[in-house]
């Protein structure tokens, strides 16, 4: 005999439902999790590139956190950026809410911005005054 019974074949699908069903909310997690280091690493890249910015033309750049929109943007002159955060991150704090890049690549004030998935997890942002910004 050649091929797979009914039976068999019901088998295999109620094992590979039982595996997909177990293994979707820990994709759904750690997919969150990842949106959540992402979301930090981009802002990090984001103030080097606003401090880079701001040496290069001499002209202050000012980064503002949108708290309650859920978005920070940045202000050189009469351009703006945007970033919005992802669908399941949001701030946790941002204090200051507004820093500003001087042309020699300093910020007028250390900042620490964090971010929350709906899970609970947190990371943090600290931007120093020297215009260095690390993951913590």
């Amino acid at each position: 005999m050649r091929g797979f019974s009914l039976m068999e074949l019901m088998i295999v699908l109620v094992v590979a439902g039982l595996i997909l069903g177990f293994g979707l909310p820990s994709y759904h997690h750690y997919m969150e999790s990842q949106a959540l280091v992402g979301t930090s690493q981009n802002l990090v890249q984001s103030v080097q590139l606003q401090r880079s910015r701001a040496m290069a033309t001499g002209q202050t750049v000012t980064m503002n956190f949108d708290t309650t929109g859920g978005r920070w943007f940045t202000l050189q002159g009469s351009k703006s950026n945007r970033y919005v955060l992802p669908r399941g991150v949001r701030f946790a704090r941002a204090n200051p809410a507004s820093i500003q890049f001087t042309r020699d690549g300093h910020v007028n004030t250390s900042a620490i911005v964090a971010f929350r998935n709906t899970h609970g997890a947190t990371d943090t942002v600290s931007i120093l005054v020297s215009g260095l910004a690390l993951v913590r």
